[in-house]
């Protein structure tokens, strides 16, 4: 179901094999952008629902790519994955949440983006006790003028010899987290975590970094704060890992890795959450002899518990420097949250130009309120094409005033201001053209439970210059559909600074929801890519 503007066709998925090498690097001598898997030049938006049910197995979950085009995404056409599309290697199952979480990338050198799938729940029944909720990962190909090729995917589990990994438990959900870089050497790296990984306590979690060589799986390298030279301590329910996230935040030749631990107890005092930043390069990139620790003390604000730092976490370039990383740490203040953001500079993230922001910050739109949960997700792009990224942050508990409502969310969006003066005066995201977008700004019913901006991901799906924002609302109850909470995703399409500031235009938005009859409790779009 789709607004006026756009008008999809339902293209079926192709089948899959599991496999640990990849066809050969197909020529190519453009730049290819991320999450452009048909590689026609339109970004192609990831919609999951990890709680559909399929064909009455509970909460198997469905992904389905809306490819962009001329119109937005789902004008290139719509293609529906789960678990038992072609042989994936794994059978759908009850609560296995298939696209609980998602990445993308070109980390396989082919035409085309890949799409990494994680199913955090999938229950591992090859090893002794089948064990629940270990986790599983696929990755799918993309390619010239094609779908998502399915006869190409590769299954990652975890299990024994084929990763060389640590002992696989109950609960580790390998896969909650995934992120794409290229933190050394020639190949490409994917970092899943395992929040629920136990070192020598309990759900202490982990981060394995998967490096690909040639389009092959090369060796596997596991992070986690019981290094000795890794920041932080480990301790029982850190669930480091958690959040990932990748960017060159020295402006060296390689990618860095941050990794989120919302339930961390910085010195073992209060669970507030700390994120942790590893450095790329060579020989041995992501080594932890040069990693950070980031939590609040060090960073502004003062460490409470329950602040969730780390929770979400996303990567831009707001001061035209090296790469910058935003922090949600939505249990701030009872749950009214926080976001910080760390600058990048030749020697990494520097803590002299961070900034803290609120929705009590000067000139941003709304007031904080607890259970607000400012900072639940975060999605960096460039919406009027300054060649500066801006910053979209979701507020999904936002409760609307006027008439009572709770939860039916928001979004603010602060932009570049950046002059090139790169000093602590010069802050690089401003307020002076914020915007704070909820579903009736957007010409949509703001109900309670709505959940606007519980998911965000930007791209340019029309190819028109400027990044558009992607706004999950899984709560969405669908006019005329039996039940509640099916979900939906509004996309806002970025203006053309030539006429007026440009940034992104409420007046210009599309609305996505599951294709044929929505499903009761799906939560369409509570993940997005």
């Amino acid at each position: 179901m789709f607004s006026a503007r756009c008008t999809a066709a339902l293209a079926a998925a192709s089948l899959a094999v599991s496999a640990l090498t990849v066809p050969g690097p197909a020529a190519a001598d453009a730049v290819r952008g991320a999450g452009d898997f048909d590689f026609d030049g339109f970004a192609d938006l990831v919609v999951a629902s990890p709680l559909e049910d399929l064909g009455g197995v509970p909460d198997a979950g469905v992904v389905r790519i809306f490819y962009g085009g001329p119109d937005g995404p789902g004008s290139g056409g719509v293609q529906t994955i789960t678990q038992n599309s072609g042989n994936l290697g794994s059978a759908a199952e009850a609560g296995d949440r298939f696209g609980a979480s998602l990445a993308v990338g070109d980390f396989l050198s082919g035409a085309g983006s890949e799409l990494v799938i994680g199913v955090p729940f999938e229950d591992d029944d090859e090893i002794a006790g089948d064990q629940a909720d270990s986790g599983m990962v696929h990755i799918l190909i993309g390619g010239t003028g094609t779908l998502l090729n399915l006869n190409a995917a590769i299954t990652l589990d975890p299990v024994g010899a084929q990763l060389g990994l640590a002992e696989v438990e109950a609960g580790d959900r390998w896969g909650a987290a995934l992120g794409v870089g290229r933190f050394g050497r020639s190949g490409s790296d994917l970092a899943v975590g395992g929040p629920g990984e136990d070192l020598t306590v309990v759900d202490a979690g982990a981060v394995d970094v998967l490096h690909f060589e040639g389009g092959v799986l090369d060796n596997t390298r596991r992070l986690h704060q019981d290094e000795s030279l890794v920041e932080g301590t480990a301790a029982a329910f850190d669930r480091f890992g958690t959040a990932v996230a990748t960017g060159n935040f020295d402006g060296d030749s390689f990618d860095d890795l941050a990794v989120g631990a919302p339930a961390d107890q910085p010195g073992s005092v209060d669970p507030g959450g700390e994120v942790n930043v590893f450095y790329g390069g060579t020989p041995i990139p992501l080594t932890g002899a040069d990693d950070q620790l980031w939590a609040q003390g060090t960073l502004p604000g003062g460490r409470e518990a329950e602040d969730a730092v780390g929770t979400a976490l996303a990567v831009g370039d707001f001061d035209g420097g090296p790469d910058d990383l935003a922090i949600g740490a939505p249990g701030e203040n009872g749950g009214s949250g926080v976001v910080h953001v760390l600058y990048g500079t030749s020697g990494g993230l520097n803590i002299a130009r961070t900034q803290l922001w609120s929705q009590n910050s000067p000139g941003v739109s709304e007031a904080s309120d607890p259970g607000d949960h400012f900072g639940a997700a975060l999605a960096a792009g460039d919406f009027n094409s300054d060649n500066q990224d801006d910053l979209a942050i979701g507020v999904p508990e936002e409760d609307r005033e006027v008439d009572n409502r709770a939860d039916v969310g928001g979004v603010n969006v602060l932009y570049g201001e950046n002059d090139g003066q790169n000093s602590p005066d010069d802050p690089a995201l401003g307020v002076d053209r914020q915007q704070f977008f909820v579903q009736i700004s957007l010409g949509a019913n703001a109900e309670q439970g709505d959940r606007f901006g519980a998911a965000l991901a930007a791209g340019d799906y029309d190819d028109n210059g400027e990044a558009d924002l992607a706004a999950g609302v899984p709560g969405e109850n669908v006019s005329g559909a039996t039940g509640a909470d099916h979900g939906q995703v509004n996309v806002v399409y970025g203006k053309d600074p030539i006429i007026g500031p440009g940034g992104l235009d409420p007046d210009s938005n599309l609305t996505l929801q599951r294709p044929a009859t929505p499903q009761a409790a799906g939560q369409f779009g509570a993940p997005l890519r």
